[in-house]
């Protein structure tokens, strides 16, 4: 996603909405890898996003601060 549509839209039109990873993301504990979907759970300096609960143990990642152009928005839903 550009700065440009970041900017441009809200915290509730972007609320919920899922995204790609474009890049591995890293938190104190676990590594988002390329390709991993994730909802967008808020929009302060950057992404908050969830991901979706592993298949095999049910883990869920949350990462914040994730700039726009690491993900590709997957769907624009009303």
């Amino acid at each position: 996603m550009d700065q440009q549509t970041y900017h441009r839209m809200t915290l509730e039109q972007l609320k919920g909405q899922r995204v790609k990873t474009l890049r591995t993301m890293t938190t104190g504990v676990a590594v988002v890898p390329v390709g991993t979907v994730c909802t967008i759970t808020g929009k302060f300096n950057g992404f908050e996003l969830e991901s979706v609960p592993c298949q095999t143990c049910g883990v869920k990642v949350r990462i914040t601060r994730v700039s726009p152009r690491d993900v590709d928005l997957l769907e624009v839903s009303p």
